[in-house]
C-alpha cells in the first residue's frame, strides 16, 4: 500500500481545528437558548467532542473581553474563547452592573461571567465567584491571577440550605457539578455553605450586595434557601437561569417573601414577555417589590 503523507504546507493546529468546527456552530453561543432541538443540541454535543480537551491558558478571540486570558480548553468553552457566551446575559450585566459595586457570581464555572462583573465594577468594587467543582475552580483561580483582577475573590464552595457548613457527594459532568447523584458516572465530594451564614465571614468590613447570578444546574432552591435572610436584608439586583425539574411556585415563594416580585422577566428578549419563568435553561431577572 502507497504510504500517503500531507503537503508539506498543510498543517493542521489547535485554532484551524476550532475554526472549523465553529463554521458548523454558527449559534453556539446560544447553546442554551430553549429554542434548541434535541437533535440540535446532540449534533452541538457530537461537535464539541471533536474540539481539543487540553487545558490551558488561551486568549479570548473576541467579544467584550477580547485579549484576555483565560485557562480552560476549546472543548469545555468555545462559546467563551469566541466571545459567543450568553450575549443577553452580559448585556444585562453592562446595564445593571455599576463601578465600585459587590456582586455574586454563583455558579462561575471558569469565569467568564465573573470577568464580565468584575470590568463592571473595576478596582473599587468586588465580585465573589462561587465555584465547587475543585478542578475547575483551580482553572478560575489561575485565570484570575493570570487577568490580575484583584476585586474577583474565589470561593470554592456550592452554596446550600445547610446549617453552616458540611460535606455532600455530587455528581459531576465535565466542568460541572450537577444535582446531588441525580444523574449516573463520576462523582466528587464538594464542600456546600449556607451564604447567610458564610458572607459574614468572607465579606470583611462592606456587607453590602448589590447584585446576584445564580447558575447552578437546576439547585436554584436549595442555593435560595440558604441565602435568605441576604436576599430579604440588600434584595440586591438578581438574574437566574431556571432549570428543569425547579419547582417554579415555590421559587417564586421564597423570593417574594425575600422582596421581589411575583415574575420576572427573560434576560433573552427575542423569547418576549414570558414572565412565569416557565422555560428552562433560560436566565430571568427578578425585580424588588
Amino acid at each position: 500500500m502507497k504510504e500517503t503523507t500531507a503537503p508539506a504546507s498543510y498543517t493542521i493546529t489547535e485554532r484551524s481545528i476550532c475554526r472549523g468546527v465553529g463554521e458548523c456552530l454558527p449559534t453556539l453561543g446560544r447553546s442554551e437558548s430553549p429554542t434548541d432541538s434535541p437533535d440540535g443540541a446532540k449534533l452541538k454535543a457530537v461537535l464539541r467532542n471533536l474540539l481539543p480537551r487540553r487545558i490551558k491558558r488561551h486568549r479570548i478571540l473576541a467579544g467584550p473581553l477580547r485579549g484576555r486570558a483565560m485557562v480552560t480548553s476549546w472543548c469545555h468553552n468555545f462559546t467563551s474563547l469566541t466571545g459567543r457566551t450568553e450575549p443577553d446575559l452580559i448585556a444585562w450585566f453592562q446595564r445593571n452592573a455599576e463601578p465600585g459595586e459587590t456582586w455574586l457570581d454563583i455558579g462561575a464555572n471558569y469565569g467568564y461571567t465573573a470577568m464580565v462583573l468584575a470590568d463592571r465594577v473595576g478596582p473599587t468594587g468586588r465580585v465573589f465567584a462561587f465555584e465547587p467543582k475543585f478542578e475547575t475552580c483551580g482553572c478560575l483561580s489561575e485565570t484570575v491571577h493570570a487577568n490580575r483582577l484583584e476585586q474577583i475573590t474565589v470561593v470554592p464552595f456550592a452554596l446550600g440550605a445547610t446549617e453552616t457548613i458540611e460535606q455532600r457527594r455530587f455528581g459531576v459532568s465535565g466542568s460541572m457539578v450537577v444535582q446531588a447523584m441525580a444523574a449516573p458516572g463520576a462523582t466528587e465530594t464538594i464542600m456546600v455553605a449556607n451564604l447567610d451564614w458564610l458572607w459574614p465571614r468572607i465579606s470583611s468590613n462592606s456587607r453590602k450586595i448589590n447584585g446576584v447570578k445564580i447558575d447552578v444546574q437546576g439547585m436554584e432552591l436549595e442555593v435560595l434557601g440558604g441565602m435568605v435572610g441576604l436576599l430579604a436584608t440588600h434584595t440586591p439586583k438578581l438574574v437566574i437561569e431556571l432549570h428543569a425539574g425547579v419547582d417554579r411556585s415555590a421559587l417564586f415563594d421564597v423570593l417574594e417573601y425575600c422582596g421581589y416580585e411575583r415574575k420576572c422577566v427573560p434576560v433573552f428578549p427575542a423569547h418576549g414577555a414570558d414572565e412565569s419563568g416557565s422555560r428552562d435553561n433560560m436566565s430571568y431577572a427578578f425585580r424588588k417589590r
